[in-house]
């Protein structure tokens, strides 16, 4: 297969979820479309990355250093921890599989990873390596300690099964060992939506590379994940959980490809590209064992490791994906730390080497740096020095320091154990501190705004579609640490709505953390809700529509100041929105995320193949912005708006029609027309000093104010949790327009009957509704009038 060499590596950037049973409907990497195949092919109209440039460098050097010395490599050995999730079976039992199960794929694994001779992992063909990797079960915990059971921690997760955001946002990050120093594996049941899965892993991380955002995952998420009725190998024990076609031990060797930088044989697209010369193209992935497979003009290489064949049909990895694995252990961070791990051998008593890394070496002014300790030799006490950090001095193993001055900073570290102290580690001018872009706006979006329609079915892939996509979101890695976000702003290309100008439907734009599965969305941090009809007029005039949330979002508070923006989607006919994204390809580092109809997040280059960036940007900074929240944004002429400021110590606002007053954070308004209030902040030091809420008032005529009398205007039961009656008694006669609305007035059902009598009755089915408050409101030829319900 051809490969050309500067393309970016995509799986740098994403996380894949790989292998699913087979007797299961698999979860697929879609394919890409033909735009972005021939934009991969030539370079020139994409992007080049540090990443890909220098691994590509460090693979020519390998095969130089290999070709001179004969095809061979130094053998390089790599520390496994093996995390046993059970829910309180007996060791040998259920979930809580036996030693011999682990031993018998750890044997497995270095089996494939060696071409050992005379074992299922032995080929002829030319084209395959002996990877020289190897595996070995820990004998030594983080405390240097020697483990009762080599490589294996064993844990009640008072659970039966596990989700992709459970083991993410929960498991992982409190039970992973420190993956500097081990290669993490879970062995757990998978459930849920997930029930369906083998495993997946988390790519190498690049996140010490030039001009490189940390995508390859959070070090506390490092690691595979495998179900614990494919890990092992049946043909090496009596292991009878082991679940036929996929119980000889290959999910974890197709894992550990992954984790070691191998993209899928197919390249994730038809007659894909997966960077190695000596892989044949294909089509797609294989199934079964279909020797003899051709596709995309070769014959397809379906006993390699990469592909979805049976265990049974596995056997080769290449000399090409042999020299990419080397080039990675050598050039990401994570994994070359790994080759100084002396966990696997004998204890040795001696004093500690100092080491460590920054997360981040360039930061901005009252931003913050996680500092991780790599000393060799098992210390047990560490004494930092930051000079211009705070605090100045730790014990910790991993601080994190706040840089609030400007310049170059030195970091020492001293580490002892029970034998001594260590010399001091002095790295000078390590930190830098930036005084500038402390308010700015940032954005992944680059390129050629376009709107993409869904193929096949119908609708946009950014917007609603016949997939019946729940949402949309753009990752934002960053990298230079902010630590508030005020807001968005979002460029939307398709704008409809069934009620045209007039319509009350609002588009939720939402906020979550990075904590969710393969560092995607997890909790929701803020939602504001957008007039459809603004949305509309901004298309009209091929302008961004801005979002200024309702407060300030402490980023200091998410893992790793990550987080996603983005649009939840109803499903109302004729009400339609799409956001503008690049072309496909024309953005090359899988930011773009979307929640399906079942409510799973994963990238779009997995779900449908498509590479691009939202045209969303976010406005961030180090210090906070005034912000407005309204209480109500479609109300009736008149009506009481309560209008909430934050961000400043003196708060004025304009224009002072309808106001309550004119100063102080929170005022009142009541409009009779359509109307825009604005703040600004003073007193303060923020990054932006004003902000703006439009209030929709409708064109309803309401004689004398006059409402009905309370106990004519009723509703029984309130608050409700089910059917709620409304229900009112006059001697008028004639059509009643009943609505049901959000506590900011959106309209979200309605009904128009007729009156014959004195009584009027209706009951309102609230079950499927969430809870929270909402507004009942009624109208009978003059007469108006508006009750409160609340849902629980």
């Amino acid at each position: 297969m051809l490969k050309i060499f500067t393309r970016i590596l995509l799986a740098s950037f994403m996380l894949v979820v790989s292998w699913v049973q087979a007797q299961r409907r698999p979860e697929q990497c879609a394919t890409m479309e033909m735009d972005s195949l021939l934009r991969l092919r030539h370079p020139e109209e994409g992007s080049l990355t540090d990443f890909e440039r220098d691994l590509q460098r460090k693979m020519i050097q390998i095969k130089a250093k290999m070709a001179a010395n004969r095809g061979t490599a130094e053998v390089i050995t790599i520390p496994i921890i093996v995390h046993i999730v059970h829910n309180g079976e007996a060791i040998g039992t259920g979930r809580n599989i036996s030693q011999a199960q682990v031993q018998s794929q750890i044997e497995t694994l270095n089996e494939d990873f060696r071409r050992r001779a005379n074992t299922n992992g032995f080929n002829n063909d030319p084209r395959g390596a002996d990877i020289e990797i190897e595996f070995c079960l820990a004998q030594l915990n983080p405390q240097g300690q020697r483990m009762a059971e080599p490589g294996i921690e064993r844990i009640n997760g008072n659970r039966a099964d596990w989700t992709r955001n459970d083991i993410e946002g929960s498991l992982k990050p409190t039970t992973s060992w420190d993956p500097n120093k081990y290669y993490n594996i879970w062995v757990l049941d998978f459930g849920g939506q997930d029930g369906n899965l083998l495993g997946y892993a988390q790519f190498p991380s690049n996140s010490n590379l030039s001009g490189i955002p940390s995508g390859g995952g959070a070090a506390s998420t490092d690691g595979v994940v495998v179900n614990f009725a494919n890990f092992g190998n049946a043909q090496k024990g009596s292991f009878p959980i082991l679940a036929a076609p996929n119980n000889l031990g290959r999910t974890l060797t197709h894992e550990t490809g992954h984790w070691l930088g191998l993209r899928h044989i197919w390249g994730d697209a038809s007659c894909g590209d997966d960077f190695c010369d000596d892989t044949p193209p294909q089509a797609s992935e294989s199934r079964g064992c279909q020797k003899g497979r051709v596709s995309c003009g070769s014959t397809n290489m379906v006993e390699n490791y990469m592909d979805y064949s049976d265990d049974g049909c596995f056997n080769i990895f290449t000399r090409d994906q042999k020299t990419r694995m080397r080039a990675v252990m050598e050039i990401s961070p994570r994994r070359a730390i790994l080759l100084t791990s002396n966990v696997c051998g004998q204890v040795v008593v001696s004093r500690p080497v100092p080491e460590f890394q920054a997360e981040n070496r360039f930061v901005l002014l009252g931003g913050q740096v996680k500092f991780t300790d790599l000393s060799s030799s098992f210390p047990t006490a560490w004494q930092w020095e930051f000079e211009g950090g705070d605090p100045a001095t730790s014990t910790l193993q991993n601080p994190t320091v706040t840089y609030k001055s400007p310049g170059k900073f030195k970091v020492s570290l001293i580490v002892s154990n029970s034998v001594g102290a260590s010399a001091p580690l002095v790295k000078t001018e390590y930190i830098e501190v930036i005084n500038a872009g402390l308010c700015t706006s940032i954005t992944n979006f680059v390129g050629t705004g376009t709107v993409i329609k869904q193929a096949p079915g119908t609708g946009y892939v950014a917007g609603q579609n016949s997939r019946r996509t729940k949402a949309v979101a753009e990752l934002f890695e960053n990298v230079l640490g902010y630590t508030n976000l005020r807001g968005a702003s979002l460029k939307f290309g398709v704008a409809k709505a069934a009620r045209g100008s007039a319509t009350e439907s609002v588009v939720r734009v939402k906020v979550w953390n990075a904590r969710g599965f393969q560092g995607g969305p997890g909790s929701e941090l803020t939602v504001k809700e957008i007039p459809l009809r603004r949305i509309i007029e901004d298309v009209t005039n091929n302008r961004a529509t801005s979002v200024v949330f309702d407060q300030n979002i402490d980023l200091s508070r998410q893992n790793n100041l990550a987080f996603l923006i983005g649009v939840e989607f109803d499903y109302v006919a004729g009400d339609t929105v799409a956001l503008v994204t690049t072309k496909n390809g024309e953005s090359l580092n899988a930011t773009s995320w979307e929640q399906d109809v079942n409510g799973s997040w994963d990238r779009y280059i997995v779900r449908t193949g498509l590479n691009v960036a939202h045209a969303i940007t976010a406005q961030v900074g180090m210090k906070p912005s005034v912000q407005i929240q309204a209480s109500a944004q479609f109300i009736d002429p008149g009506q009481a708006v309560t209008l909430q400021g934050r961000g400043a110590g003196i708060i004025n606002w304009s224009p002072p029609e309808g106001l309550s007053s004119t100063l102080g954070p929170q005022v009142v308004a009541r409009p009779t027309r359509t109307i825009t209030y604005s703040l600004k902040g003073t007193g303060s030091d923020v990054c932006v000093d004003s902000a703006s809420v439009t209030l929709y008032v409708r064109n309803t005529q309401v004689l004398s104010n006059e409402k009905l009398p309370e106990k004519d205007f009723t509703l029984t039961p309130n608050p409700t949790n089910g059917l709620v009656e409304v229900s009112f008694t006059n001697a008028l006669r004639g059509k009643v327009n009943v609505r049901l609305r959000s506590i900011t007035g959106a309209e979200i059902w309605k009904g128009d009957f007729e009156k014959e009598s004195d009584v009027f009755k209706h009951t309102l089915n609230m079950q499927g509704y969430p809870a929270g408050s909402y507004f009942i409101d009624i109208q009978l030829g003059e007469f108006a009038d508006r009750r409160r319900l609340v849902k629980f």
